[in-house]
């Protein structure tokens, strides 16, 4: 591996690290306070972008930024139609940890931040069926949890079997 590439592959583990504090900082806010930091979710989002333009960039392929922002952009507008459509199904707190969540799952493809929102879904079903039979329709659970576990497994599976490459 040449020293540019090696460059591009430590700036897309950078950006996975940088997501590890979100989702981590994201499901104890989340759980203890049930709020997640807009701060937090744009800082972490910001780096994320940088470091993977510098990835793409090292790996001689800016271009494919357009993949990523291509697959971050359909997840963050399905996102605010959701909370627009339906705003006491899922807080913004959540959207915005599912946009900073996208930007890096899009790194793979535009297809990868919707499974990683679909596992994080499949995972808060069983304590979202738990709490709306105990406690009726009008409830709510803390998503940061599944949807960082979500993330997490998509992440780990594409760096294992993809690697940090576009």
């Amino acid at each position: 591996m040449t020293a540019v590439h090696w460059l591009g592959a430590a700036a897309v583990w950078a950006a996975a690290g940088v997501w590890a504090l979100l989702g981590t900082h994201a499901t104890v806010t989340d759980l203890r306070e049930r709020r997640i930091s807009r701060t937090a979710c744009w800082t972490a989002a910001l780096l994320i972008a940088a470091l993977l333009s510098v990835a793409a960039a090292a790996h001689g392929q800016p271009a494919h930024l357009l993949r990523v922002a291509a697959g971050a952009a359909a997840v963050l507008i399905a996102g605010e139609a959701l909370c627009r459509i339906r705003p006491q199904a899922i807080g913004y707190g959540d959207i915005r940890l599912v946009n900073a969540s996208s930007i890096l799952t899009a790194w793979w493809g535009p297809q990868w931040p919707w499974w990683a929102l679909l596992a994080g879904a499949a995972l808060a079903m069983p304590q979202a069926a738990t709490a709306h039979a105990r406690h009726g329709p009008a409830t709510t659970i803390a998503w940061a949890p599944a949807l960082t576990a979500g993330t997490a497994l998509i992440t780990l599976t594409r760096l294992t079997t993809h690697g940090t490459t576009p």
